[in-house]
């Protein structure tokens, strides 16, 4: 089992973002357009469309704002965070026609199938429409905690015209778009120019500013007082009744419900889901879209998917060496094409100024250039023995080659006495760019461009000195 977790080890290999970062290449975005590597720290985050991750529904922002982002037909427990079922059974209730008959209706209540807590514990009316409509409970502090809202935003307002008020004096580039928007022409003289120009944009911002004073006024908030009367403490409760474990809540269960925060499980109330997210993904220098999905709520496609799983070459490592320091090492790498075209790929060593104190290692680098095949779901790569023989490959170098995958064996020297040896090189490749076309070539031809990326690979401990010594 040790041996499949390191094989299938994602932070082992780690690819050098654009913006410096580290990150694994399934963490790792590549914009086609201006061919560097992007993380989610460095490209624009936009929200596409929201929905319920339960019930797949579609509900616009405007919806969601009002809603609390919060879906209004679907809970979760509030015992075990499961998400809550609603089951229907048949109830006796009073007669529309006859005051002292019953009729038979369906009613619903939430039902947890894992814990089996459920909204009859709590005392929560059961519903007798078709979904939907239960009760939403208030917090207790809600109006106060709204007036704050509505006082700091009156602030920041109150700030920002401010700021406003200080710019009454434009700057001359403005003159031109001012007199363009009343229809006036820029025929006129400089004197009258100026004048006209002044005056409209004093006014606009003294008539502004007035009527946002005037509603700014209007709110008030209540000052917070504080009191010198204190509730007394409960000694019964506290001090001389057994505590049962079972009936108080725990803190991750308190946290799920900020409004209310219960004490104690009699407290509990279903939890509305929380709605999900579809976002896309932007890039930050060349403004074009890396990730783009579908607005349906249920598909799981994508319009763009510019990932760099799809378009880089993959580096694994093939068999964990035995590290000796200050001596040479053997350690097998792998590399995949997963790209459409095949590729050029060649190994070049780091620049000094380009070193760093996480580099523990040195790698003895192959200056020969090696071809990686296309990625072909057809091909058997059992079958095809005949790979070897038509690239020449170097036994001392290549150790196999499958179809779109090989294996490189290199030396490695760890420069340290005891931790971990961790190695770092560049990786070149050339990249048949099939969504920018060449310009040279009047847009008939994809576009070729040679990219580098720097690789860290951490190859695990080092043997300390006593025991290679043994």
């Amino acid at each position: 089992m040790d041996v499949i977790n390191e094989i299938f080890a994602t932070n082992k290999v780690l690819y050098q973002c654009a913006c410096g970062h580290c990150k694994p290449l399934t963490h790792i975005y590549f914009c086609r357009y201006c061919l560097k590597m992007r993380c989610k720290d460095c490209v624009y985050h936009e929200v596409d469309s929201q929905y319920c991750q339960h019930c797949l529904e579609y509900i616009p922002t405007i919806d969601a704002k009002l809603k609390k982002n919060k879906c209004a037909s679907c809970f979760q427990c509030p015992n075990c965070m499961h998400t809550l079922t609603p089951r229907t059974f048949l109830a006796s209730v009073p007669s529309e026609t006859d005051p002292n008959g019953m009729t038979t209706r369906k009613a619903q209540f939430l039902l947890c199938s894992y814990c089996k807590w459920s909204s009859k514990d709590v005392g929560i009316p059961d519903q007798f429409i078709g979904s939907g409509g239960w009760p939403e409970i208030e917090a207790p502090n809600r109006k106060r905690v709204e007036g704050l809202v509505d006082h700091y935003r009156v602030i920041a307002q109150r700030e920002r015209m401010e700021k406003e008020k200080k710019r009454i004096n434009p700057r001359p580039g403005h003159a031109i778009h001012l007199l363009d928007k009343y229809g006036i022409s820029a025929s006129l003289s400089a004197k009258l120019t100026e004048s006209l120009r002044t005056k409209a944009y004093s006014g606009r911002i003294s008539s502004n500013y007035l009527s946002a004073s005037k509603s700014l006024t209007d709110i008030k908030l209540e000052p917070s007082l504080a009191t010198d009367d204190v509730e007394p403490l409960d000694v019964d409760t506290f001090y001389n009744k057994d505590l049962i474990e079972s009936e108080i809540s725990s803190i991750e269960q308190r946290l799920m419900q900020v409004e209310m925060q219960p004490n104690t499980v009699s407290q509990f109330y279903p939890i509305s889901k929380m709605l999900y997210v579809k976002r896309s993904l932007r890039c930050k220098e060349c403004d074009h879209n890396i990730i783009k999905p579908e607005y349906n709520s249920s598909s799981i496609k994508f319009k763009i998917q510019l990932s760099a799983f799809y378009d880089i070459p993959e580096v694994k490592i093939a068999s964990t060496p035995k590290l000796i320091p200050h001596k040479e090492s053997m350690v097998e790498l792998t590399f995949k094409n997963p790209y459409q075209y095949g590729m050029h790929v060649c190994l070049q060593p780091l620049k000094d100024e380009e070193m760093d104190e996480s580099i523990t290692g040195k790698i003895i680098l192959p200056k020969a250039e090696f071809i990686l095949e296309c990625k072909d779901d057809t091909l058997e790569p059992e079958l095809d023995s005949t790979q070897k023989t038509r690239y020449n490959d170097d036994p001392q170098l290549i150790t196999f080659r499958r179809g779109n995958k090989i294996g490189l064996r290199l030396t490695v020297i760890p420069e340290i006495d005891s931790g971990r040896c961790r190695v770092c090189f560049r990786l070149r490749h050339d990249f048949v760019n099939s969504v920018v076309q060449n310009k040279s070539t009047g847009g008939s031809e994809p576009q070729v461009s040679w990219i580098s990326h720097k690789i860290y690979v951490d190859l695990g401990p080092v043997i300390e000195s006593k025991e290679s010594i043994a």
